[in-house]
Parts: structure tokens; C-alpha cells; sequence
């Protein structure tokens, strides 16, 4: 089992609820590449099984996530599990449970939203996750991943699949199913999402010089018509819209290194075939988990108090009185909050 966080965030609520429920999405074959019909046009194929809502309401959702005027407006990702796996409904509940009681750590359910939503379409079962990323009661930013989360959430991964014996996606025979995690955006998302996209790609190794990344980029559907020394320029070849990227990613002598892959952190291949959880007490990783979670809550009690019913209604008359100072105020993305799981280990 694995957890990802996609890196898009921004924009309105229809593009990732819509993608969490959608009946048909772009047909891959088993290479992750895109199948093109006679034209060279992206095919598309019907989820089968179709996604089942578990928990939330996708409706609800979309509309906080276009009631938030914070400029990332919310947090999306999949806890994805191997084929063998097979985790019971029990063992799904239980994972989602932990999942919401580390990332809200702290905070009444009166304070957050989030939707899941399951996919089976691809023979493996994925638990899809989108909150918004508001704290309900005041309005304020509320960033369930902000930069140095990775170890909190690597800590639950690793209780989970220690526990129940699943596949552990930091062995690197697991390769595949960190890529197999990688959705290819649709053409009209944008310059931030696609960056983000390449980003991930990046990451998990599928991108690894320029002639990659301009392989990747053609294989989404996307035209290049322009590669400088510093640049690249893509083009979407149903509206003519371009985008120009520019970065140290899209020089031409770029190459990705060691850092930039996240599926070469920890795996510790061990050739005598122990997996690397063997050797860690499962006390030991249980504290781990618990840890992030007090110290999340602590943070997220000092920031976003659970307020009476009184004091409840007097907050929304003030956000009515002056909306724009509540939330305008708060934009919460320059990095001060960034230090929230940064020290845990």
C-alpha cells in the first residue's frame, strides 16, 4: 500500500471531484502509455467497475472547495494498494480511519470535509481522497500536506502495511506501482497543473532528461512546437492555447538526479530477500504514527479552535461584516505553516 498526494490544488472544485467520479477516463495501455485511435486523438475508456463514493458527498465538496478564496483551494490524492493486497472492507474503513485521524488530528468533524471515493477499474484497489483546503468554522487555509509532511504520512503507511503484510512500494521490486499512481492531465488544466505533472513524473523516475520529458509530453497529447535551451513551449492542438515552461527542469542538458526520485528514498534492497519492515518493531513504528499525530493536533488546536455554538455564530457575522479581511488575510501558502511536521521523525 502506498499513499500519494497529486500536486495540482488549485482551480475549482469540478476538476477533482469530477475526476474521483467520473464514468470514463483516458485509455493507457499497460506501459502507462496513452491509446490513440486512427487520428492520433486520446481514447477513453468506461471505469468498470464505476467509482463508489464511500464517504462524503461529492456535491458538497465541489462546493466548499469554489467557496474558498485562498489560492490553493484544495488537497488531493489516492492510498493506493497492489493486487495481492486485497484488503477487506474492514481493513479499507480502517485505513481511511487513520488516514482522517492524522490528518485532522485535532479538529471536530465539524471542521473539515472530505470525499473518498474507490476505484477497482484498474484490478487494484485505490482509495481516492479530495478535502478542501478550508477549516470550515473560520474559513482559514487549512493544508492537511504542507512541505514536510512526507514523513507523517510514511509513518502510517508503514503501520498499515506491517500489520496487515502489504506490498511495501519503497522495495524496489514495488517500482511500478509508485508510476502506476501518475494520472496524465487533461490538456486544458493548465501551465501549474501540467508542471506538476511533470513533477511527478520526475519523481517516480518516468521522466529523467529532456528527450524524456518531451516523449512524456507528446504521449499526453500535447504539441511542442517550440524546444529552446532554457524552455520548452506545449501546446494543447485543439485551441491553440501554449504554455511556456521554463525552470532548470526544462533545460535541454537537464538530468534528473538521486533527490529528484523519490522511489530510490529508503528502499534499503536487502539481497538476502528480508523486507525492510521485518527488522522494525511494530511498537516502534505504531509510536512513529502516534507521534505526528500529537503533534499535528497540538498545532492544529492552537490554530483552529473549536469554537461554542455563540461564538460560532458571532465569527460568521464578522466573515459576513468583512470577508474579504478573514480570508484574504490568510493565505497561509508563504511557508509559515510549513514547519508542522518537519521535526517529528
Amino acid at each position: 500500500m502506498l499513499i500519494k498526494f497529486f500536486r495540482n490544488g488549485k482551480g475549482a472544485g469540478a476538476g477533482p471531484v469530477g475526476y474521483l467520479v467520473a464514468d470514463k477516463v483516458l485509455a493507457h495501455d499497460d506501459n502507462r502509455d496513452l491509446i490513440r485511435d486512427a487520428d492520433g486523438q486520446p481514447m477513453t475508456v468506461t471505469r468498470e467497475p464505476l467509482p463508489e463514493v464511500l464517504r462524503g458527498n461529492p456535491d458538497r465538496t465541489e462546493a466548499l472547495i469554489d467557496a474558498s478564496r485562498h489560492q490553493w483551494t484544495y488537497r488531493a490524492g489516492v492510498i493506493s494498494f497492489a493486487a495481492e493486497d486485497a484488503p477487506t472492507e474492514e481493513q479499507q474503513a480502517e485505513v481511511m480511519d487513520h488516514f482522517e485521524r492524522l490528518a485532522f488530528a485535532g479538529l471536530d468533524p465539524t471542521q473539515y470535509d472530505v470525499l473518498w471515493v474507490r476505484h477497482t477499474h484498474e484490478d487494484r484497489v485505490e482509495l481516492h481522497f479530495c478535502t478542501p483546503r478550508l477549516e470550515l468554522t473560520s474559513g482559514r487555509s487549512l493544508n492537511i500536506a504542507p512541505p514536510g509532511f512526507e514523513k507523517a504520512f510514511d509513518s502510517l503507511r508503514d503501520v498499515m502495511n506491517q500489520r496487515h503484510g502489504w506490498a511495501d512500494p519503497m522495495e524496489l521490486e514495488r517500482t511500478q506501482e509508485v508510476r502506476d499512481t501518475i494520472e496524465t492531465p487533461t490538456r486544458a488544466q493548465g501551465r501549474d497543473e501540467l508542471h506538476a505533472w511533470l513533477q511527478d513524473q520526475i519523481s517516480v523516475g518516468l521522466i529523467t532528461d529532456r528527450a524524456s520529458m518531451l516523449d512524456a509530453l507528446v504521449d499526453a497529447g500535447f504539441d511542442i512546437p517550440r524546444a529552446g535551451k532554457a524552455y520548452l513551449t506545449a501546446q494543447d492542438p485543439d485551441t491553440g492555447e501554449r504554455w511556456r515552461l521554463k525552470g532548470k527542469i526544462f533545460h535541454e542538458d537537464w538530468q534528473a538526479d538521486s533527490t529528484e526520485r523519490e522511489t530510490e528514498r529508503g528502499t534499503g534492497h536487502d539481497p538476502a530477500g528480508l523486507r525492510r519492515l521485518d527488522g522494525i518493531p511494530a511498537g516502534e513504528l505504531q509510536n512513529r504514527f502516534e507521534q505526528h499525530c500529537d503533534q499535528r493536533a497540538a498545532y492544529n488546536r492552537e490554530r483552529y479552535p473549536h469554537l461554542s455554538a455563540t461564538e460560532q455564530e458571532l465569527a460568521d457575522d464578522l466573515a459576513l461584516a468583512d470577508h474579504g479581511h478573514v480570508l484574504g488575510g490568510d493565505r497561509l501558502d508563504d511557508g509559515r505553516e510549513l514547519a508542522l511536521d518537519a521535526a517529528a521523525d
